[in-house]
C-alpha cells in the first residue's frame, strides 16, 4: 500500500501582483521541485468548501480530511484548545483568542498586536479568573494566539464573536445567537471578562514597555469561534489509515488530535515564516515506518499574505520548494501538495479563490501540466474539485476504494 503525504501550504493561493508582472507569488517564485511534482503528477484547482465561499482554516481542513463542516463543525475554539493541550470537559465552551490592539474608544488598531510573539504573560495573569461563577482557563498558543475555556454551569456556545475581523471599527459586544438564557448568560460573562482584561492591561508595565520601544500594546483579547468539543468518527475508523500530523500552530494540531491522528513534534516547527520546513519534511518521511498517512501543515505563506508582503511570500514559497525536494524521489508513495485557502496579499485575508493542487505518484495518470501554479494547475486533468473530493481521490489512488454497484 502506498504511503500518503498531504502537504498543505496554508494560504498559498494569491492574485496577480503588478510588481511581479501580474504573476502571483507562487508563479513568480523559483519552484523547480514543486514543478517536478506537477510534471510527474495530475493537477487541478480546488475550492476547499465551495465556489464563492471563503474558507476558514478550520472548516477547510475538516473538508480536506473528508468531514463535512456543515455536519461536524461546532466552532474554531475546540480545535485551538485541543492543539495546545488544554483539557476539555463536558459543558465547557472553548474560544480562540488573538491578543490585539485597540485605542481608547475600543476601535481595533491591529488584530495581532503587531504580531506579538509571546502571550504567556497574559495567559498567566488571567488563567483561573472567575466571573459570575464561571472559571476562565487561559493558555498561550503560537505567536499572538491564546486558547480560552469557559467552565461553569449554564453555559452555551451559541454566542457571537468579539473580533470584528476588521481594522478601524469598534469591538463587537458579544451577544447570544439564540434566545436561550444560557446564551445570554455566557455572552454577558464573556463581555465582563474581556473588559476586565482590558482595564487591567491597558496600562500594564509590559504594555508601557512595548510602547516605549515602538511596539503596539497588546491590550485586548479578541475572542471568537466559541464551540463545544465535537464528536467525530476517527480518521482511522473512516479510512482504515494510521495518520500522523506535523504542524507548528495549535489549530492544525487540534484538528488532527480531534480526528485521532498522532501529533509528531518537530524542533524548529514554529508555525511562523521562520519555521524549519525541511525538518518537517524529513520527519514526515521517517514517520512512514509507523504511519500510512502523514499530514504536513506549513503556515508561513498565509502569515505573509495577511501581512500584505508579496516579496516575503514569494521567498517563503521558494524555501518550501527546497524543503520538498526529497518527496519526488520516494517510491510507493502519493504526494499531494495543495492549500487550505488563498490569502491574497492585496486582500490581507482569506478569499474564495481556488487553490492549486497536484498529486504525484507512480500509479497516478499524469497530465501535461509543466509547473505548479494557480494558472498552470487550472489546465490539469484533475479539473476543478472541492475539498470533500480529495480523500476519495486519494483512497482510490491507493487501491482501497469500494466499488459503487455490482
Amino acid at each position: 500500500m502506498d504511503k500518503v503525504f498531504l502537504i498543505v501550504i496554508d494560504g498559498l493561493g494569491d492574485r496577480p501582483i503588478p510588481a511581479f508582472g501580474r504573476k502571483t507569488p507562487l508563479e513568480a517564485a523559483k519552484t523547480p521541485n514543486l514543478d517536478k511534482l506537477a510534471r510527474g503528477g495530475i493537477s487541478g484547482v480546488m475550492h476547499t468548501i465551495d465556489i464563492g465561499v471563503r474558507p476558514g482554516s478550520d472548516t477547510a481542513h475538516l473538508a480536506l480530511f473528508g468531514y463535512d463542516p456543515k455536519t461536524y463543525y461546532t466552532g474554531r475554539g475546540p480545535f485551538e484548545v485541543a492543539g495546545i493541550n488544554m483539557e476539555v470537559r463536558p459543558g465547557d465552551v472553548c474560544l480562540r483568542v488573538n491578543m490585539g490592539t485597540v485605542d481608547d474608544n475600543l476601535v481595533v488598531v491591529d488584530r495581532r498586536a503587531g504580531r506579538i510573539d509571546d502571550t504567556n504573560p497574559f495567559a498567566k495573569k488571567f488563567n483561573g479568573t472567575v466571573v459570575d461563577g464561571v472559571k476562565f482557563l487561559v493558555k498561550a498558543g503560537t505567536g499572538h494566539r491564546l486558547g480560552i475555556i469557559m467552565r461553569g454551569k449554564g453555559l452555551s456556545s451559541q454566542i457571537s464573536s468579539a473580533d470584528p475581523k476588521e481594522l478601524g471599527v469598534k469591538l463587537k459586544t458579544v451577544e447570544g445567537l439564540d434566545a436561550s438564557k444560557e446564551a445570554k448568560f455566557t455572552a454577558r460573562v464573556l463581555n465582563k471578562f474581556l473588559l476586565k482584561v482590558y482595564k487591567e492591561i491597558k496600562d500594564w508595565p509590559l504594555n508601557k514597555q512595548r510602547v516605549k520601544v515602538g511596539k503596539l500594546p497588546a491590550n485586548f483579547m479578541l475572542a471568537r469561534g466559541a464551540g463545544v468539543y465535537p464528536e467525530l468518527p476517527s480518521f482511522f475508523d473512516k479510512y482504515g489509515l494510521k495518520a500522523a500530523c506535523i504542524a507548528g500552530a495549535g489549530l492544525y494540531k487540534g484538528v488532527a488530535k480531534i480526528l485521532g491522528m498522532e501529533v509528531i513534534d518537530v524542533p524548529g516547527a514554529t508555525g511562523k515564516p521562520d519555521s524549519d520546513v525541511a525538518a518537517k519534511i524529513k520527519k514526515a518521511i521517517k514517520a512512514t515506518h509507523k504511519f500510512d498517512f502523514i499530514f504536513v501543515h506549513i503556515k508561513g505563506a498565509d502569515t505573509l499574505g495577511e501581512d500584505g508582503n508579496p516579496e516575503g511570500k514569494k521567498a517563503f514559497i521558494e524555501k518550501v520548494d527546497q524543503a520538498v525536494a526529497p518527496l519526488s524521489k520516494l517510491k510507493k508513495s502519493l504526494v499531494v501538495v495543495t492549500a487550505d485557502h488563498s490569502t491574497p496579499c492585496a486582500l490581507k485575508n482569506h478569499s474564495a479563490d481556488d487553490v492549486p493542487i497536484t498529486i504525484f505518484g507512480e500509479s497516478v495518470r499524469d497530465d501535461d501540466v509543466e509547473a505548479f501554479g494557480e494558472r498552470a494547475c487550472a489546465k490539469g486533468r484533475l479539473g476543478r474539485i472541492r475539498g470533500e473530493h480529495l480523500m476519495p481521490i486519494i483512497i482510490d489512488l491507493m487501491g482501497l476504494a469500494q466499488m459503487f454497484g455490482a
